[in-house]
């Protein structure tokens, strides 16, 4: 039964997809460590693509670079999205926006006017402050005598106002899911795995809230981050 359903699904993401003369995903280079990686899967899922789009593990490290990997990523980061062309599409936020046009329902990323700048404003918030944990995490992961106490009173300031800024929108946001929410819940769900002495939760009790709903959501249940 599940299986004939998933297939229905399959047929019914391809039955809804516009002529747009874009070529299809079918390979996301993926791990289920990434904040990145996990909004873009999210996506996969909400769109209704998840049969279309294979995955492959891809394992990257900031100070060993993978250099086979690098010949078709030149930065060596994931996630990364093959098309049936051979093309390569990386970063999240492109690959995201790539999806949104292939599968333009639900609406993820309104096509115009200021509810589409809302949308890539909130999401280019939440990828800023990601960028910044995980600067923040390779510090932390030195070796403590060499760590930087100036670096980790920086950072984690970067991190509450981040947070603050989030707080204080979220009671706000539509009721329908769309890009900029996918990416906030992705980066909280870094922070309860990389962060949680951070105890984001307390005096965001909106955030909170709203984090629980999003996390709820079949899409975020099948996509959750993990260590390995």
């Amino acid at each position: 039964m599940i299986r004939i359903e998933a297939q229905r699904d399959a047929e019914n993401a391809t039955a809804r997809a516009p002529k747009v003369g874009l070529p299809w995903p079918v390979l996301l280079h993926w791990s289920p460590k990434s904040p990145f990686v996990r909004k873009v899967a999210i996506v996969i899922a909400e769109c209704g693509l998840d049969a279309r789009i294979r995955r492959q593990r891809t394992v990257v490290e900031r100070l060993n670079p993978d250099t086979a990997y690098m010949k078709r990523h030149p930065l060596g980061t994931i996630p990364m999205l093959e098309l049936e062309d051979g093309a390569m599409l990386h970063d999240s936020a492109v690959i995201c926006e790539y999806l949104t046009i292939l599968q333009p329902a639900p609406v993820l990323l309104p096509k115009e006017g200021w509810a589409r700048f809302e949308v890539l404003r909130l999401q280019a918030l939440v990828d800023g402050m990601l960028d910044a944990l995980l600067l923040w995490r390779q510090e932390r992961i030195r070796p403590q005598e060499q760590q930087s106490a100036a670096f980790h009173t920086a950072y984690a300031l970067k991190a509450r106002v981040a947070l603050d800024a989030l707080e204080a929108e979220a009671s706000r946001w539509p009721d329908a899911l769309d890009l900029g929410q996918i990416a906030a819940g992705s980066a909280l769900a870094y922070l309860d795995l990389r962060f949680s002495f951070l105890a984001w939760r307390q005096g965001r009790d909106a955030l909170a809230a709203w984090h629980d709903r999003f996390e709820a959501r079949p899409s975020a249940v099948a996509n959750r981050l993990a260590l390995d």
